[in-house]
């Protein structure tokens, strides 16, 4: 037979012949006609599975191969590996699921285990041949010489057919224009092109043009090699991946930087080098510098006539320094947005500054710099927004010939601005490029000026010389704590590995892109509108169909006549008109992937213009201008007692608060794809990656007219959803399905990832303008809100967010009044769906927001408010946390303003979580005494009152009477013994140790000019309700089990709990001393339409739960069959066989004498106290139960670079009884990081004229990788918290921790406040003030800029709480920005503009946030050699005489 290996790599089809090894443990794999199958697996793959570092899965396989590259370099280099090393490995690896904390895990055991001699023989070399002919419909050539190379060159340049010249070919990941081109030259096998030398003299360092940039870094970093290029690799080290770097070439970076306007960090580097460039053809060689390659003027012809053959570094001298650093949104793995590299050569030191330095004299006779060369990379006004590493000229002029004392280093950076002509590119504006580039000066600058005399005995000086830039990550602690059940219902609650994760580890788990092909199977790839509203003309495939490879175009006119031309209330294909930018109008299929998607680029359209369309819709602010809006129920009203009747009388009020809350896209690892076979009698079999077996079958069977039972849709497992895979499938697999129909044969269609981000909206963009009444403590009396969600062209699944604001904003808060009204507005814009947590994040978001508000009006800390608003069940005697009274009435009860309260000692803001246990305790419960004693639990010390209300809402549409409202009431009702936030609150402040930990931040703050602090507390709490759900279990004559579950598993550990149930529960059947039922003797089968229909979606963070009770339920039939046969034998496996066998006896040729299959269905109400069973009549009460939970964030930022670093989080959470606590703690860590990366870094942006989405690829959209994690990272589950009316006790993981990455955002917005406030105090000091800070006195006139602002400070009316925020509110110095919330104030004065941070906080937003500001001002200012200057409204400084 035939081992060879084919696959694809970048649109070439590679072989691997039958000799080549991948290494005795490196997973030898051999290609068989179902897949590839796991010959062993090694220390990574078996770390990896142990660590429960692999969710999903379908990124692990990537993070083994960097893991065992790494420790392979180590073993070549005869080096020990170290954490750093092997986290550094992973700087080009993603994943969504796990939050990286169990894969750092792996890598750290890997370090202190590990045999390097395990990791097995290094691997050969891939033999790749040449593909003969075309493939995939591209000419491959791989020229071995320079001549040859021109020779083809030369045959090309005179052809119609595109060419383009590739080494590494890294580039096709960052420009995908480029799969139509036909001919691709791989220049990587000239062998003259990868040379590294010295030159004879000395003086110079050669790398031919083909050296990778991982050699190129190794080289610099030699032990060897003068330390500037050791700091120069520092800085390349930072360039992509691990994987691209090893792939990507020297020439090649530099050929894209002329090219294609490459955001280079080579060029910058290098040019800051002196680095000059050799460029060949076929009859010249000439060297270049590397401002004349990216001069358009030079005559180039890269990739043409001219080819880059190699580059020169001068070697540095002893006297030469080099610093470089990157601004990018995160650091690994991101493209700069803006760069600077600083080389400075300083003169030969005199004797006396010799022997000066020697005796430890600072100062003297400074030396003077004799060359300089400053690079900044950056977009150009000058070049139409294009980016490009420049000189900077005028800063070199400045410190040519000078000594680097302060005046120099003034002078350096008023010369800055010269020449630099920043512009706004998406995502970065120019003034951050502007501000950005005067910090990064400093940072390069600030080291040598403080050894210079200008700064001696200047202490303010010094501070702001003290400078520090973001290095590289340490590795990060973290610390888990969960209480151990394992004794109740083994193995449930027991940390047990993951179903099949060695599989994942190994990547032999099968995806959708992995199922079996067959020899008639085709490919298919949308053919995308690229107008976002327009009537539609000819749809024109002419010329895609004459590309080699391309099959037929399937359109709107092959949808069946008897079948459905919508999906999910959206049309498959577009017909009459387009409604986004995006929005597909058919497909291309072909016999392979790459000639689909080439011939859906190909494919002609024409746009007509319609007035009657009207302008399209981008935004919500257009959207309410045009009234362009969904209709009711999407419309709604919630109200809670009379909120304009208590803001009346409230004793504060902030009127016209605004907030915008971001989209975020799923990022799942594995796309949208589908697979769909016809098969006989007009059947149909689909295998599709979505969370929704009944919606492919339903979106399948709809639109090719047919039966829903003869579609069987199928689903192993899914690589990652977060909600994007429980209705965004459904077109894809309808659309396959009308190719596969018309053609006969099995159609592939799998969006490549930028398709997958054009395909699918993400979460809703939301806005809103609230008022708020409240007291002198901060108890909110009334609040009014208005919220508009963003939904797309059509609909989807986006009303759940403004559903989720409507019914979730109280969160832990208690809201005696409240008006909320929602509108869903209708934009141009690609269908919003559903994200993890939808609405309630959103809702979340809102709250805090609103707290954060009042708390900063009165001047308290936000965590001192948050307890006095936290919602408590009414029959407790006094709130948990009161500021007053032990008992308060609502405006809602009294129709009055509250009293006004009184001080408490809240000083300490301890919480009063043993005083509601005590109150629990004395209530007692007959439910409590059940317990779960014959499994030998230790009833719950917390009594239980079912009816106890804790927080009601009230929501109606408009118009709808007070009946109906009542009838519509999504009350959340829960019993006492739920309210488990006191817990978790104080739990997580005493770990951290709060009132500590802001002195501490204080502290740090006050020593450190350029570096701020902070540190922040968020609750969460999360409604649950687990769904009715099916599954089947079947034992074989062998005794052997088939579980399938009506459940996907999309790494949420789902298959994991169901086999831990059915190992429990089979386990009833066998004796005490024999449980549980061996696991391994249990299989997960496919969740299938044909085996478990009606499922419904997986989604909510309950699917698991239902899962577990519907296993329970079929095996306890099976075991109810099976009791009167039962043999006990010596083992639990021969006990177990041996009943098994009384009723089978396993010829294979007699039938069971009993059924041995069985359902099960949970119903999706309560469980009795047991936690297991509904017993007696069936139950009317749904299961609904709430879970809290408690998180605290420390973070930093830089003021110069607006770069963050999250320092510490601690995550509190009450989980119940944990079915899994390895898997709940993954799920925790993973949406904790999902909702970071909301809050710091992904930013959706969509160019505003067409409409068009710019963040679709990973170039532009970032979500955070291991580098960006907290550095401590610590997760307790709450103890003694069983859900006794749930599944097992359990609670949901999945969502409701992600509400808690909430503590990210308002750390940052603490640390930007006291950077701004340090910039207002630095203010005070002296006349001159930074740029965009201005002073703000205690309720002054001049907050309305009338005359000259008061520069007076006065205590505020709560200086006597010791935890204090940073300065804000009418009580403090303030400061105006155009990105406050202007907010009118209802006691007689215009209040403060209050500080609003929209997430997400970019490295760009994060430092303009914290406001623009003078560096020379500042150090002008410290040394006392400016003129006086007073800063005006206008932003002008002025010279005052």
């Amino acid at each position: 037979m035939d081992q060879s290996v084919r696959f694809n790599v970048n649109g070439l089809d590679v072989i691997l012949k039958e000799d080549f090894d991948l290494g005795k443990n490196l997973n030898s794999v051999i290609k068989s006609e179902t897949g590839f199958k796991v010959a062993s697996f090694n220390s990574e793959t078996d770390r990896f599975a142990e660590y429960s570092a692999s969710q999903c899965g379908f990124c692990t396989p990537g993070f083994i191969v960097a893991t065992h590259h790494a420790l392979t370099k180590c073993q070549e280099k005869g080096e020990k590996p170290t954490e750093e090393i092997l986290q550094k490995s992973l700087d080009g690896n993603l994943c969504r699921c796990t939050g990286y904390r169990p894969i750092l895990d792996a890598c750290k055991s890997l370090v202190a285990g590990v045999d390097m001699e395990d990791l097995g023989e290094k691997a050969a070399a891939a033999s790749i041949p040449t593909p003969p002919g075309r493939t995939n419909g591209k000419l491959y050539l791989t020229p071995k010489t320079l001549p040859e190379l021109f020779s083809v060159l030369e045959q090309y340049a005179n052809q119609q057919d595109d060419f383009r010249v590739i080494a590494g070919n890294t580039g096709a990941g960052v420009y995908h224009d480029w799969p139509l081109e036909r001919v691709l030259i791989d220049i990587k096998g000239i062998a003259g092109l990868a040379r590294i030398e010295t030159s004879k003299d000395g003086k110079d360092l050669l790398f031919g043009a083909n050296v990778s940039q991982s050699r190129a870094i190794e080289e610099l970093q030699k032990p060897s090699q003068p330390g500037p290029f050791h700091r120069m690799a520092e800085h390349l080290l930072r360039i992509a991946g691990t994987h691209v770097r090893s792939a990507a070439t020297l020439g090649g970076n530099i050929a894209l930087g002329r090219l294609r306007d490459l955001e280079s960090d080579v060029i910058t580097v290098f040019m800051a080098a002196g680095a000059s460039v050799q460029v060949v053809s076929q009859s010249s060689k000439r060297w270049l510098s590397l401002e004349e390659i990216l001069d358009s003027n030079t005559d180039l012809k890269l990739g043409k006539g001219d080819i880059i053959a190699a580059i020169k570094l001068p070697v540095p001298q002893p006297t030469d320094s080099f610093w470089s650093h990157k601004l990018s949104q995160r650091f690994w793995n991101s493209h700069a947005m803006v760069n600077m590299s600083v080389w400075l050569r300083k003169e030969q030191p005199s004797l006396a500054s010799t022997l000066g330095s020697k005796l430890g004299v600072r100062g003297g006779a400074d030396a003077r710099l004799t060359q300089v060369r400053v690079v900044i990379g950056s977009p150009r006004q000058e070049l139409g927004g294009k980016w490009q590493g420049q000189r900077a000229k005028a800063v070199e002029r400045a410190l040519l010939g000078s000594a680097l004392d302060v005046d120099t280093l003034i002078q350096a950076l008023q010369a800055l601005p010269q020449g630099l002509h920043p512009t706004p590119t998406p995502g970065v504006t120019a003034e951050f490029v502007s501000g950005a580039a005067e910090g990064l000066l400093l940072l390069a600058l600030a080291p040598h000026v403080m050894k210079s005399a200008s700064v001696q005995g200047n202490s303010k000086l010094q501070d702001l010389l003290k400078v520090h830039s973001m290095g590289e990550p340490p590795f990060p602690v973290s610390r888990h704590s969960f209480p151990d059940y394992s004794s109740i219902a083994a193995p449930i609650a027991l940390p047990v590995e993951k179903d099949r994760v060695r599989l994942q580890t190994s990547g032999e788990a099968v995806y959708v892109a992995d199922v079996g092909t067959s020899t008639r199977e085709l490919f298919a790839a949308p053919v995308e509108s690229t107008r976002a509203l327009a009537k539609l003309g000819k749809v024109d495939p002419a010329a895609a169909l004459k590309l080699p490879g391309v099959v037929a175009f399937v359109g709107p006119d092959d949808i069946p006549k008897t079948g459905s031309a919508e999906v999910f209330g959206q049309v498959l294909f577009a017909k009459e008109k387009v409604e986004y930018h995006g929005q597909i109008l058919g497909l291309i299929v072909a016999e392979s992937q790459v000639e689909a998607e080439r011939g859906a680029q190909a494919v002609q359209v024409e746009y007509l213009e319609d007035p009657s369309l009207g302008p399209p819709l981008f935004s919500i602010a257009e959207a309410i201008k045009a009234g362009s809006y969904y209709d009711p129920p999407m419309d709604l009203v919630t109200t809670i007692g009379d909120a304009k009747k208590a803001m009346k009388t409230a004793q504060h009020v902030i009127k016209n608060g605004r907030y915008k809350l971001p989209s975020q896209q799923h990022f799942y690892m594995e796309p949208q794809g589908a697979v769909v076979l016809p098969d006989e009698a007009g059947t149909f079999t689909v295998t599709s990656s979505t969370q929704s077996l009944d919606a492919v079958q339903k979106a399948v069977a709809e639109t090719l007219g047919i039966p829903w039972h003869k579609v069987t849709a199928i689903c192993r497992r899914v690589g990652g959803g977060f909600g994007g895979k429980a209705v965004r499938p459904m077109p894809v697999a309808a659309a396959c399905a009308v190719a596969a129909d018309k053609l006969g044969k099995q159609v592939r269609l799998t969006y490549n990832r930028n398709t997958d981000f054009r395909q699918n909206g993400g979460r809703s963009e939301t806005e809103v303008e609230y008022s708020v009444g409240f007291d002198a403590d901060g108890i909110i009396s009334a609040l009014e809100c208005k919220a508009w969600c963003l939904a797309g062209a059509f609909l989807d699944l986006a009303w759940n967010d403004l559903y989720g604001v409507m019914t979730g904003l109280d969160q832990v808060y208690e809201l005696p009044n409240l008006h909320l009204e929602g509108k869903m507005c209708r934009t141009n814009l690609v269908p919003r769906t559903i994200v993890r947590g939808p609405g309630f994040l959103n809702a979340v978001m809102i709250m805090e927001q609103v707290l954060e508000h009042v708390a900063g009006y009165l001047g308290l800390d936000a965590t001192l408010v948050r307890e006095r608003n936290f919602m408590y069940p009414k029959d407790l005697p006094a709130h948990p946390y009161a500021a007053t009274t032990p008992k308060r009435k609502s405006q809602s009860q009294t129709g009055t303003a509250a009293a006004a309260p009184t001080k408490t000692d809240d000083q300490n803001c301890n919480g009063k979580a043993e005083f509601l246990e005590a109150h629990s305790e004395a209530k007692g419960s007959s439910d409590d005494a059940k317990g779960r004693k014959e499994v030998g639990e230790t009833p719950s010390k917390r009594g239980t009152t079912p009816d106890v209300v804790c927080g009601r809402f009230q929501m109606k549409e408009p118009g709808a009477n007070a009946s109906e409202a009542s009838l519509n009431s999504s009350g959340r009702d829960f019993p006492v013994n739920q309210y488990t936030l006191p817990q978790v609150w104080d739990g997580v402040k005493n770990q951290v140790g709060y009132a500590a930990k802001q002195r501490e931040v204080e502290d740090f703050n006050r020593t450190h000019a350029w570096l701020k602090r902070g540190v922040a507390m968020t609750p969460t709490r999360f409604d649950c309700a687990p769904p009715p759900i099916n599954a089947a279990v079947s034992v074989y004559a062998d005794g052997s089990v088939t579980v399938t579950h009506g459940g996907i598993e999309c790494g949420q550990g789902l298959s994991t709990k169901v086999k831990q149930m059915a190992a429990f529960a089979l386990g009833q059947l066998l004796p005490e001393s024999q449980r549980p039922f061996p696991m391994d003797k249990i299989h997960i089968n496919d969740t299938r339409s044909d085996i478990v229909p009606n499922a419904g979606p997986t989604w909510s963070s309950t699917t698991s739960e239902g899962c577990v009770a519907a296993i329970e339920q079929a095996c306890n039939k099976i075991c109810s069959r099976l009791k009167p046969h039962l043999q006990q034998k010596g083992s639990t496996w021969e006990t177990w066989q041996a009943t098994v066998a009384e009723v089978q006896e396993g010829s294979g040729l007699t039938p069971a004498s009993v059924m041995l299959s069985a359902y099960g269905f949970y119903d999706g109400t309560a469980r009795d106290a047991d936690g297991r069973t509904t017993k007696g009549a069936k139950s009317s009460k749904p299961l609904k139960y709430t879970t809290f939970g408690a998180a605290c964030s420390e973070v930093e930022v830089n003021l110069l670079t607006g770069e963050k670093t999250i320092l510490r989080s601690d995550l509190y959470f009450d989980c119940g009884r944990s079915l899994n606590p390895a898997v709940d703690v993954g799920q925790i860590e993973g949406a904790f990081i999902m909702g970071m990366g909301l809050c710091t870094m992904e930013e959706i942006l969509v160019e505003p004229q067409t409409g068009k989405l710019l963040s679709d690829s990973t170039w532009t959209y970032k979500i955070p990788t291991a580098a960006d994690i907290p550095r401590q990272f610590n997760i307790t589950f709450l103890k003694d918290s069983p859900n006794i009316r749930s599944v097992m006790s359990s609670k949901a993981s999945g969502e409701p921790s992600m509400m808690l990455s909430m503590s990210v955002l308002y750390a940052l917005r603490r640390a930007v406040l006291a950077a701004k406030n340090g910039l207002s105090e630095a203010a005070l000091g002296s006349r001159a003030v930074p740029r965009g800070v201005s002073q703000v006195s205690d309720r002054d006139d001049s907050l309305h800029g009338n005359g000259t602002t008061s520069a007076s400070l006065q205590p505020a009316a709560h200086a006597a709480d010791s935890l204090r925020p940073p300065l804000e509110g009418p009580e403090a110095a303030g400061i105006r920005e155009e990105t406050s919330t202007s907010c009118v104030i209802q006691d007689g004065s215009q209040g403060n503009p209050f500080f609003v941070l929209e997430a997400p906080v970019t490295t760009c937003h994060g430092k303009e946030a914290m406001g623009t500001f003078s560096i020379v001002d500042m150090l002008q200012s410290a040394t006392g050699s400016t003129a006086d200057l007073e800063y005006h409204s206008s932003g002008e400084w002025v010279v005052v005489h």
